[in-house]
């Protein structure tokens, strides 16, 4: 089958013609239409997981998925073939990923049936950044009619969380480094700011003098990081999905933080899929490449130059 793997960490992925796989006992094997691109992909390759999960080689690149289910191995109960899913198919070994034809894993960890209505290039661009929006306002906890500033918005996490504010009567401020305004106006942000101007802290502020609600930085670390609590006010919440909130830099403002953590599940695609049925959810393709693409696309990722979702065809 087709396939974008590396056989070493670090090394550039690249197209290879690798075996289809077989599903084993709980596994349903997938025929892939579409595969999502995410910054995790090509952390992935580059060894982030390295000693925390087994791997193995060639390492098929990707985690997010979507397609019809081939095959099932024994005690499936969840699926049958024919059926259309989405997911995030990240399992150990790592390297059984999504930028291929085919994909086996097991049906306990974050898949779904796709929702009516629900294609398979959209379904490839909820899982990972959907379910972390969704987990990232879960462990806000904000209340309607409280702010909320996110770091980053332009991409897949901001994209999601903007609409999940917005319909949840909280106000996103939408920063993003770059002239994006119409893209995140158009996703529901009552603000869109541009960080990377020196008056970014004074427009912040000039909104909301007292300081927003919350901020949820998908992009900061360290001194960038901590620099922004500043336009919290005190006693509000701070969230980060790269692992950057520390007790030190909330204590002088008595902020309460939290580093997002994701656990993949079929409940929180569910309700993803319940806010697609429903019309509050838009899925904010902003691309579709040809699998034989993902070696460029994967180069434009790290430098952070990719908005919203860009889905592969496969």
């Amino acid at each position: 089958m087709r396939a974008i793997a590396v056989r070493k960490f670090r090394e550039s992925p690249e197209p290879m013609d690798l075996p289809k796989p077989e599903p084993a006992a709980g596994e349903i094997l997938v025929h892939l239409a579409a595969a999502g691109v995410n910054p995790f992909d090509w952390k992935i390759a580059d060894g982030t997981l390295e000693g925390k999960m087994p791997h193995e080689f060639p390492l098929i690149v990707g985690v997010d998925g979507a397609g019809t289910v081939e095959g099932v191995g024994p005690g499936v109960s969840r699926f049958k073939v024919g059926d259309g899913v989405y997911g995030q198919f990240l399992h150990a070994p790592v390297g059984r990923g999504t930028y291929a034809e085919y994909v086996a894993a097991p049906e306990s960890i974050g898949i779904a049936e796709m929702p009516r209505g629900m294609y398979s290039h959209q379904g490839a661009a909820v899982p990972t950044a959907g379910m972390t929006a969704l987990a990232a306002m879960d462990q806000l906890g904000l209340s309607k009619g409280q702010s909320l500033l996110i770091l980053g918005a332009a991409g897949g996490i901001g994209s999601y969380v903007i609409q999940l504010a917005s319909y949840a009567g909280i106000l996103p401020l939408a920063a993003t480094r770059g002239p994006h305004r119409d893209f995140l106006i158009k996703l529901g942000a009552a603000r869109a700011l541009d960080s990377s101007l020196i008056a970014f802290p004074d427009d912040v502020k000039m909104a909301y003098p007292d300081g927003v609600d919350a901020l949820l930085d998908l992009t900061n670390r360290g001194p960038e990081f901590a620099k922004n609590l500043a336009l919290v006010r005190p006693k509000g919440a701070v969230a980060s999905t790269i692992g950057a909130v520390t007790a030190a830099d909330l204590a002088p403002r008595e902020l309460r933080g939290v580093n997002v953590d994701l656990t993949p599940s079929p409940e929180l695609l569910e309700r993803l899929g319940k806010e697609f049925t429903q019309g509050r959810l838009r899925i904010p393709v902003e691309q579709q490449r040809a699998l034989e693409d993902a070696p460029a696309i994967l180069q434009l990722s790290r430098k952070g130059e990719l908005r919203g979702k860009t889905i592969l065809k496969i």
